[in-house]
């Protein structure tokens, strides 16, 4: 039971030294990824050749989506128009 508790407690350390290995190799830092740019202006450009009155609310989200343009499904057909309009 001593030797149990000599273990347990960390007692049991052999006199010899553990031979030092190498340090494991530090993963290099990943580069930063460049942030995409915004192009708001070529969105405003596109929105005037479709027709957005036409169009679903379902086709509208997914085209300020495809735009980049901050939308929700909660919003109405008419908001979504306005939001796509002002970029």
């Amino acid at each position: 039971m001593i030797k149990w508790l000599k273990s347990l407690f960390g007692f049991d350390v052999p006199d010899t030294p553990v031979i030092a290995q190498a340090p494991a190799s530090v993963p290099k830092a990943m580069p930063k990824a460049k942030k995409a740019e915004t192009k708001k202006k070529s969105a405003t450009k596109k929105t005037a050749k479709v027709d957005l009155d036409s169009m679903s609310k379902k086709d509208l989200l997914a085209h300020a989506k495809k735009n980049g343009i901050k939308s929700n499904a909660s919003m109405n057909k008419a908001a979504l128009v306005e939001a796509i309009k002002n970029g």
